[in-house]
């Protein structure tokens, strides 16, 4: 006879069955997810991102709406260009859970793509701290930039680069800022690396042409082997569009008119 209070041998053993069928089957909803997730990149991969989008949503659904499922999403509507899409699958994470950094790291960065950094300011500056991300730093960085809020990013750079310092990206922006603030010295130095190291690519020393003729240097991009691969009408257009950003004297108005070439 079965002890008092406790389920009977047959009652526990439907128990267990069930808690096994349960966890099988979310194991299986767990693979199924994975796989759509995995097909989802490799379609992005190949220059498809519209294409993987509703595979995204699909693993969303599979998996019960998480928090996390949602933040996918929106870094692929992201990178598609969809920002109202992105938008609206990061704040159903954060609906979900209020403090996801990286949902809040999503609004933030939607926010920016769409031409609001002053808006940006306060999820990105609440993101980053709880990420502690070269990337989540960068992305506020770009945003103070934008606000005109230098010193603010340059700060924000400085730690984003410390904690990639060889995220050429990462540094170049930061040395954007340098030169928007008007401290030449720290942009040409920064800027001088980045185009001599052998992992640049063209934008970097497109950039280099940008803090060139921002900070006053124009002749040197006459001469740096560096920028070989540049043809000397592409470096003349992007000294001449410098030097009218470096005239400006409004800082906002200085990192927007840099915004539109730099990179």
């Amino acid at each position: 006879m079965a002890e008092q209070g406790k389920p009977e041998g047959g009652a526990m053993a439907a128990m267990a069955q069930q808690r096994k069928g349960e966890s099988a089957e979310a194991s299986e909803q767990g693979n199924a997810e994975d796989g759509l997730l995995r097909l989802a990149s490799d379609i992005e991969a190949h220059g498809q991102r519209e294409a993987a989008l509703p595979i995204y949503q699909r693993a969303v659904s599979l998996s019960g709406g998480t928090p996390d499922s949602y933040v996918r999403l929106g870094d692929a509507c992201l990178r598609a260009g969809r920002f109202k899409d992105a938008s609206e699958a990061y704040r159903a994470s954060l609906a979900k859970a209020p403090d996801n950094a990286e949902a809040l790291l999503g609004v933030g960065s939607v926010m920016v793509r769409q031409g609001r950094p002053e808006a940006a300011l306060e999820t990105l500056s609440k993101a980053a701290p709880l990420l502690n991300t070269a990337v989540a730093y960068d992305r506020l960085g770009v945003a103070q930039t934008l606000a005109g809020q230098l010193p603010q990013a340059r700060a924000s750079f400085g730690t984003a680069v410390q904690l990639a310092p060889d995220d050429l990206d990462i540094r170049t922006n930061q040395a954007l800022a340098a030169a928007l603030a008007d401290d030449g010295e720290a942009a040409l130095t920064t800027m001088r690396e980045i185009a001599h190291s052998p992992v640049a690519e063209a934008r970097h020393r497109r950039d280099f042409v940008v803090v060139l003729g921002m900070t006053g240097h124009p002749a040197e991009a006459e001469s740096d082997t560096a920028l070989g691969d540049l043809s000397k009408k592409e470096v003349r257009g992007l000294l001449a569009r410098a030097s009218s950003i470096r005239s400006l004297s409004d800082p906002k108005a200085r990192a927007k008119a840099l915004g539109a070439i730099a990179g």
